[in-house]
């Protein structure tokens, strides 16, 4: 399956009209469902209604969504070019989930009413649809790349080893590790991902043994397993805000904490940091010089120590 949702899933019209009024939101429009519009006699009520705040000008979209059995006929359409008309909307979007008739085609024909299946609506907008989930994910993700740096970036000493500092200090230094390693995974699940809003799942991402869900497959390795694009869009957008959100938290509650010490015991935790600090340094001053895998060793032999 791919992000599209099949129009064998809707349940009503009501459930028709509330998933395209979905779509657009995903994509960052405003939206409004139902909407009464003003028009030249009268009012009308719009199962949608769109605004794409991004234009300069912002540009309006009225769409109809019928769920009926049949097709729809050519004075549904005529009616709606009196609707987007009378109200100065851009374009007129009639969404239905049983095809339309030949004459309804013939009215549409050189107006700004467009005629959608359900399944091709969300192909007409299966890029946009992506792209702007792809922009909210990938704040989500540098926000976590950055907490990443300041914690275990060594190129940056005595940075991480200062911001570390607290949690150390406060006993709560595993607490910020499994929260980092737990963005680690995120991040690796995010590589490559989802490619294109039409790619066919499932998506396998690679996970702890613990993880909720998880499975092993044929190599032996954990994973997760999600049915669809959207799937993974959802998990993987939950998963980045749970990580940062819960950081946030139990960085203000170690921060407070620390502030909240008495004078011995900062200064003490203090010291420690300065003297980690002068012991790093020379390992960094070795790189370069030795393998990867004696840094690497030497590294983490300073992680423990410093933990």
């Amino acid at each position: 399956m791919t992000m599209l949702i099949p129009t064998s899933a809707i349940r009503d019209w009501r459930d028709l009209q509330d998933k395209v009024a979905d779509l657009f939101r995903e994509m960052g429009y405003e939206v409004r469902s139902p909407h009464v519009v003003d028009m030249v006699r009268g009012r009308k009520e719009i199962d949608v209604y769109v605004i794409d705040p991004r234009t300069s000008v912002p540009q309006i979209i009225l769409i109809e969504c019928k769920h009926w059995a049949g097709p729809i006929h050519q004075e549904t359409v005529h009616s709606m070019r009196t609707i987007v008309q009378d109200t100065g909307a851009n374009f007129g979007f009639i969404v239905s989930s049983g095809g339309f008739q030949s004459g309804a085609g013939e009215a549409a024909a050189n107006s700004n009413i467009e005629l959608k299946t359900w399944e091709a609506l969300q192909v007409a907008y299966g890029n946009e649809w992506y792209l702007r989930q792809m922009e909210v994910l990938a704040s989500l993700l540098q926000e976590l790349r950055r907490i990443d740096r300041d914690y275990l970036d060594q190129s940056r000493t005595p940075a991480p080893a200062t911001n570390r500092m607290r949690f150390v200090a406060l006993g709560r230094f595993y607490d910020l590790m499994d929260l980092l390693e737990e963005g680690r995974m995120i991040l690796f699940g995010c590589m490559p991902g989802a490619q294109s809003y039409d790619q066919p799942g499932p998506i396998k991402i690679q996970v702890d043994e613990t993880y909720p869900g998880a499975k092993q497959d044929r190599h032996g390795l954990w994973i997760l397993e999600l049915p669809d694009v959207r799937a993974w869009f959802r998990w993987a957008v939950a998963s980045a805000r749970s990580v940062i959100e819960r950081y946030k938290a139990l960085e203000t509650e170690v921060f407070d904490a620390f502030e909240n010490l008495d004078d011995a015991t900062t200064n003490s935790a203090f010291q420690r940091l300065f003297e980690q600090i002068v012991e790093d340094t020379p390992v960094h001053a070795l790189r370069g010089r030795i393998d990867d895998e004696e840094y690497q060793r030497l590294l983490s032999l300073l992680r423990r120590r410093g933990a």
